[in-house]
């Protein structure tokens, strides 16, 4: 992935970093037993000049396709804005491209019919689950930086958006405390019983581009997310599917700006800068900061 983010860029616009970044961020790689035997590495980025004793909410953070290796490296200038943000993300390298290990325990709460493709990548959401197992039962570091009172964030990339929409099914968010979720240019969620999305049982935002030559895909599982649920839409003129893995200065830092506006909300209950970023009618708010295909707000 990250060997073409140089080369695949439809319409990239430079932009400025936006201001509302309070941390610094540092970095680190740890092993995680329980993450399938394709790579048990499971990578954090977290705030680093914090005031003793602050913690901030968990995401964890789905790759997609042959994101896992070296290529994670692309998510670089994304999972540092994001942690910048107030938040302590969590990416599992595991399943770059398919899962090896096959359905486990952590891949029972979904209960829906299989995506595609259907060797390795049904049981990815799995990731996810097993990378807020591991936080949450270790300690020390990083992991003492995590506010599980809020609850968890979930967010994915392509594959990585398919995973957490299916990781965003109701059985799922209660077992594990999930409460919102960022879906960044989504595979499909068909299944041949319909969509995953209508099974989403969290806040969740959908990200794409018309760059981005399955952008149908992430706008199918938004329509299917079932009434009530809090959702946004946002197709923006531009940008490809590598929207995620884009470096400065080509990169939309506003991706991790929005992307951490809706967690503020729906994890920290955020109800003015972020809450406006997401929800109000300012040049600067999501559906205005830039020229849109199609965006959409739901109150």
């Amino acid at each position: 992935m990250l060997r073409f983010v140089v080369l695949v860029c439809v319409a990239c616009i430079i932009y400025a970093q936006p201001s509302i970044d309070p941390y610094s961020t540092s970095s680190t790689t740890l092993t995680c037993n329980v993450l399938d035997k394709s790579n048990h590495g499971n990578v954090f980025y977290y705030p680093s000049n914090e005031t003793k004793g602050t913690k901030f909410p968990l995401i964890a953070y789905a790759h997609g396709m042959a994101g896992g290796g070296v290529d994670m490296l692309g998510y670089t200038a994304l999972f540092s804005q994001m942690a910048s943000y107030g938040f302590v993300i969590a990416a599992p390298k595991s399943c770059s491209n398919g899962c090896t290990c096959g359905a486990s325990h952590w891949t029972k709460c979904n209960g829906l019919p299989g995506t595609s493709p259907s060797r390795g990548w049904p049981e990815y959401y799995g990731e996810t689950l097993k990378t807020i197992d591991f936080c949450k039962n270790s300690t020390g570091n990083i992991f003492d930086l995590i506010d599980w009172s809020k609850g968890v964030g979930i967010a994915g990339h392509s594959m990585g958006g398919q995973s957490t929409a299916s990781a965003a099914t109701k059985a799922c968010t209660q077992a594990y405390d999930i409460r919102a979720a960022v879906l960044h240019h989504s595979a499909s969620g068909d299944t041949k019983y319909g969509n995953t999305g209508s099974n989403v049982s969290v806040p969740t935002a959908s990200f794409t581009s018309t760059g981005d030559s399955i952008w149908k895909e992430t706008r199918d599982i938004y329509e299917a997310i079932p009434k009530g649920i809090k959702t946004v839409y946002r197709n923006q003129i531009g940008f490809s599917h590598l929207e995620p893995v884009l470096w400065p200065p080509v990169e939309n830092p506003f991706l991790a700006t929005f992307t951490a506006a809706w967690f503020q909300i729906y994890l920290n209950g955020d109800t003015g800068e972020y809450y406006n970023l997401i929800y109000g009618n300012a040049s600067s708010s999501l559906c205005h900061y830039a020229e849109m295909k199609e965006c959409h707000v739901d109150k």
